[in-house]
């Protein structure tokens, strides 16, 4: 018993690195601990059950605060809330568990050999968390470094992933350091390069920053406006009116000398309704809103619930993103593709009678990432809510490199937790994955101007209401490196390798001839 409540404490430590107490200390300390806890498990069963208690200490205080979405005021699932917060870190807890499983089945932890075995199948289990299924890649090792920017610029060059690899070697090096057999020798050694892989990747990316200061393009600006609206009061029929004139009022604001060329009015997560655009006055609100800014291209580029009429007079949904002129001509529309299980599809939902929480029958499926590219404009890929969370998956691969891009979001449904804060060091990391500045809106959470190196420019804070004006940070002109792309098949291919060598290397195994007396 104290062995399991000791795997699940250091779940608990490790979870105070990740942004709302982001103490990154705690990830030495709680994933050294585990390790040591790790190294005494007799055999793969009780690795994978030392794995998923650690991962469910983990993920139940990393991601308590999912179940605040049923305790909005009126959610008929708020008897829910119990299975949601045990539910999700279970299921997750799994993928940990297995794959620390496999890794104890192939090498003993107290050799260097059975350490990088465990690290490399800790990071591919974050990998298969977040592609599984729907998949749901959040709060990664490798976010302990949010807050600390130039030890997360190294994700540009080897991605989410990759830096979640090294953070696991660095967290856990004091943990095999106390439980291997080597000799002082070797000991010295192995802290000596861990001490200077890790100063070697500080100083780089501090030069990175230093080198690099945000540069802006005059000629592009962004309006992004935060209405806070209470989540009880956002579908309420008699606010919805009121709450679209908040957000009309404000959009109208000054923006950066000299006049730019263009600006884009950012609206956050389904801020249009069918309620809304159905109304003519509405629609010229909008209009002359756009038209008030005289001497520049205004656009809107807005989270609309967008209601669809069948063929067969069924009526669909899709959580879209649109992109508007000032003659209200939709020059684009962006479909979500990474829809939230349970909030807005039911998985198998022939079989499991119940309705997604965002009182919907369910959204349609978009068709993947895409970029939006008009003559004249900085070319954008649109991004809702979670979609953000994704790395390497936030941009189209087949068009060309877009210069930007706008997540717009709801965190709402989670009032003043964790959860924003999160969400909000996602969108940083995957500036500077990609190298392209991150522009978000959100009904209320934090909005902002994050630069290409996850630099803060501007934000909002949790329910504060009003609008970010800044001109649009440029962004690096090339790719990021194709290794930080393709660095999570290198690991399933190194993972078939690692198992592959296990299986030949136990069917070689000489076998040992009865005693006949």
């Amino acid at each position: 018993m104290f062995f399991a409540a000791a795997c699940v404490a250091c779940g608990v430590v490790c979870a105070l690195a990740m942004p709302g107490t982001s103490f990154w200390p705690a990830m030495f300390i709680g994933l050294s601990a585990f390790y040591i806890l790790y190294s005494k498990a007799g055999g793969a069963g009780q690795a994978f059950l030392c794995g998923f208690l650690f991962a469910l200490g983990y993920f139940v205080t990393g991601l308590w605060w999912i179940g605040n979405a049923l305790l909005v005021e009126g959610n008929e699932y708020a008897w829910v809330w119990p299975i949601s917060v045990i539910g999700l870190p279970t299921l997750l807890g799994l993928f940990t568990g297995t794959y620390l499983g496999v890794a104890r089945m192939i090498k003993s932890p107290d050799t260097l050999a059975g350490f990088l075995c465990f690290a490399f199948f800790l990071t591919f289990s974050e990998w298969a968390r977040g592609n599984a299924f729907t998949g749901f890649p959040w709060n990664l090792y490798g976010y302990v470094w949010f807050d600390h920017l130039p030890m997360a610029q190294f994700a540009h060059y080897v991605g989410a992933y990759g830096l979640t690899l090294v953070s696991v070697l660095w967290a856990g090096t004091a943990g095999f350091l106390y439980i291997c057999n080597l000799g002082i020798k070797h000991k010295l050694a192995i802290t000596g390069v861990a001490l200077l892989s890790l100063g070697l990747v500080f100083y780089a990316g501090s030069l990175r920053l230093q080198t690099h200061p945000t540069e802006f393009d005059r000629e592009n600006a962004v309006v992004v406006v935060q209405p806070n609206i209470a989540q009880s009061m956002k579908w309420d029929p008699l606010a919805v009116q009121d709450n679209f004139k908040k957000i009309v009022h404000l959009s109208k604001t000054d923006v950066p000398a000299p006049t730019p060329k263009n600006i884009f009015i950012i609206w956050p997560e389904t801020a249009i309704s069918p309620s809304v655009y159905t109304v003519p006055a509405n629609m010229d609100d909008i209009r002359t809103l756009l038209e008030s800014y005289s001497g520049s291209n205004a656009y809107l580029v807005t989270g609309i619930l967008r209601q669809m009429q069948k063929e067969d007079g069924s009526v669909n949904f899709a959580n879209s993103v649109v992109f508007m002129n000032k003659s209200l001509t939709a020059l684009d529309i962006y479909d979500k593709t990474h829809l939230v299980p349970f909030g807005e599809f039911i998985p198998f939902q022939s079989y499991i009678p119940l309705k997604p929480v965002a009182s919907f029958k369910g959204f349609e499926r978009g068709r993947g990432a895409q970029t939006i590219q008009r003559n004249g404009i900085p070319a954008f890929s649109p991004l809702i809510c979670y979609e953000i969370i994704f790395p390497a998956q936030v941009i189209a691969p087949s068009t060309p490199k877009p210069k930007w891009i706008v997540t717009v979001t709801n965190d709402g449904w989670y009032g003043d937790s964790d959860g924003p804060r999160q969400h909000f060091a996602q969108a940083r990391l995957r500036a500077i994955e990609e190298g392209m500045p991150v522009i978000r809106s959100a009904n209320t959470g934090i909005s902002g101007v994050i630069d290409s190196y996850g630099r803060i420019v501007a934000k909002s804070d949790i329910f504060q209401t009003g609008a970010v004006v800044s001109n649009l940070p440029k962004s690096l002109e090339s790719r990021p490196p194709l290794f930080a792309v393709l660095f999570p098949y290198g690991m399933l291919i190194c993972a078939l390798i690692f198992m592959f060598h296990k299986l030949c290397f136990i069917n070689s195994q000489p076998s040992i001839p009865k005693h006949r007396e």
